[in-house]
């Protein structure tokens, strides 16, 4: 499934704004054995979504997302990545040097999306 343009340019604006620091988790999970595929989940609505550890919220930066910092493993010991699909996730998982994962998590829209660190990246793609 794919994000809508209102949703897609709401989560791009809300990232120009902390996506450094979420490039530091990201790093920091890797080099320090946490995950070799972290993910990040955004998410609008006031509902308690038991997925991740709270990163930041929407009064931090002023911004309309909350972002919750999660990786692949938690994914699947929650079973919204099924076992089976575990590889299938992985050949598509972008390089976490250059893009963030990011899982949105929105009343009637659940997907994966990969959003680039360079903001100057997406131009290009």
């Amino acid at each position: 499934m794919t994000l809508d343009e209102e949703i897609y340019k709401s989560l791009h604006d809300d990232l120009d704004v902390c996506r450094d620091y979420i490039r530091q988790i990201s790093k920091g999970m890797i080099k320090g054995s946490v995950s070799k595929y972290p993910i990040f989940i955004a998410t609008r609505g006031e509902a308690d979504f038991d997925l991740g550890l709270p990163l930041i919220t929407r009064n931090d930066f002023d911004i309309t997302w909350n972002f919750s910092v999660s990786h692949l493993e938690e994914f699947v010991n929650k079973k919204i990545v099924a076992k089976d699909k575990v590889d299938d996730f992985i050949r598509a998982y972008k390089n976490p040097e250059q893009f963030m994962c990011v899982f949105v998590a929105e009343e009637g829209t659940m997907s994966f999306v990969f959003m680039p660190y360079d903001r100057h990246r997406e131009l290009l793609n």
